[in-house]
């Protein structure tokens, strides 16, 4: 059956049954019947579908190496002290020379603070720029300057240069005060005819080497003698008796600066009246070999020219100046000792006492 008469069928069957409806609707009304009540809608819930979040995969945790554990350390006591670094050793100054000046400052035209003797230590301070004298303490409470070569330092690569050092002491210049002659006349009382005329002193005599065995020290000449030692015993190249023991004078002549001076004449003025030239054993030095004959020792001249000088005390192994040798060739115990005193075994000629070797050092230095 095809769709249109389906269709025309439907309208057949289902005209009638409208019209029957809706004339009932029509008619009158009845006794009124109770509305119906309408079914009440449940209503049906909504399925909203959960998403499942997905499930991270696991990761596995790298596994922690194992901590080191550094040992305790051990408690300290408190009473302790912590250990102190080792100070360096301190720079220390020994004067090796019998007799050494102590200066104000680092050259021998300054004053003397003291003098030091052989085996002294002091601790050094500091160093001229030079290098060639060390400012060491204390004399009197003060510091003081000794030449390098009289003394023998330890300790001392690391001592500073002396942040100030004293000036040059000045030549005391003559000061000229002649007043005019009427100005004199006024203030200058009228003298007594009756009154001597003061007569000048005498000149002194002018010094005679063969007097004595001492020496003359003027401290107005231009070279000093900084530096005398005798070498006696265990210090004269085996002693006083040995075969290889020496007899000898080192002689040094140094400049205002401490530096050696060659071509200094140095004169003997007694004994065989010789004269030797610094610079043929090093810079300022000579060496003179001692038999019989005496030595008194004098700078005649250097290359400025002639020159003023101290004189030595006599040197020799048969007529020395006795009191620089007590105490140093042998005591009294001992059986070829010489002068352990001035009064034992100390006499010209010492030949005749005990024949013994010994030497001389002696140092001189221009000041002026």
């Amino acid at each position: 059956m095809t769709t249109p008469n389906l269709a025309r069928r439907w309208r057949q069957f289902m005209t009638p049954g409208l019209l029957a409806l809706l004339l009932a609707g029509c008619g009158p009304a009845g006794p009124e019947a109770a509305p119906t009540a309408l079914p009440t809608r449940t209503p049906v819930p909504t399925y909203t579908p959960t998403l499942e979040a997905p499930t991270p995969e696991s990761v596995a945790s790298p596994t922690p190496a194992p901590a080191t554990v550094e040992p305790a350390a051990a408690p300290q006591d408190p009473t302790t002290p912590p250990p102190q670094p080792t100070p360096a050793p301190a720079a220390q100054l020994t004067i090796t020379g019998d007799l050494v000046n102590v200066r104000s400052g680092p050259g021998t035209t300054f004053d003397l603070v003291g003098t030091a003797t052989a085996g002294a230590s002091f601790a050094i301070v500091a160093r001229n720029a030079a290098g060639d004298w060390w400012q060491v303490c204390c004399f009197d409470g003060q510091n003081g300057w000794v030449f390098g070569e009289l003394a023998t330092a330890a300790n001392a690569d690391a001592v500073p240069i002396a942040a100030e050092q004293p000036a040059q002491p000045a030549a005391v210049a003559a000061v000229a005060t002649a007043a005019p002659a009427a100005a004199a006349a006024a203030t200058t009382p009228a003298q007594d005819p009756n009154t001597p005329t003061p007569q000048p002193a005498a000149p002194a005599a002018p010094y005679d080497p063969n007097a004595s065995s001492a020496g003359n020290f003027d401290p107005n000449a231009q070279y000093q003698i900084v530096h005398f030692r005798v070498l006696g015993l265990e210090e004269n190249n085996g002693g006083i008796r040995d075969s290889s023991a020496q007899h000898h004078i080192f002689l040094t002549v140094l400049d205002p600066n401490g530096a050696g001076v060659d071509g200094a004449v140095v004169r003997n003025l007694v004994g065989d009246k010789s004269e030797v030239v610094t610079g043929g054993k090093g810079p300022g030095k000579a060496e003179l070999t001692m038999y019989y004959d005496p030595f008194k020792l004098t700078v005649a001249s250097d290359p400025s020219g002639p020159v003023t000088s101290q004189v030595s005390n006599q040197m020799g192994l048969i007529f020395p100046h006795l009191p620089d040798i007590v105490g140093k060739l042998g005591d009294v115990n001992y059986e070829y000792g010489v002068c352990p005193t001035i009064d034992i075994k100390c006499q010209w000629p010492l030949s005749d006492v005990n024949f013994v070797h010994f030497s001389y050092e002696i140092t001189f230095q221009r000041v002026k």
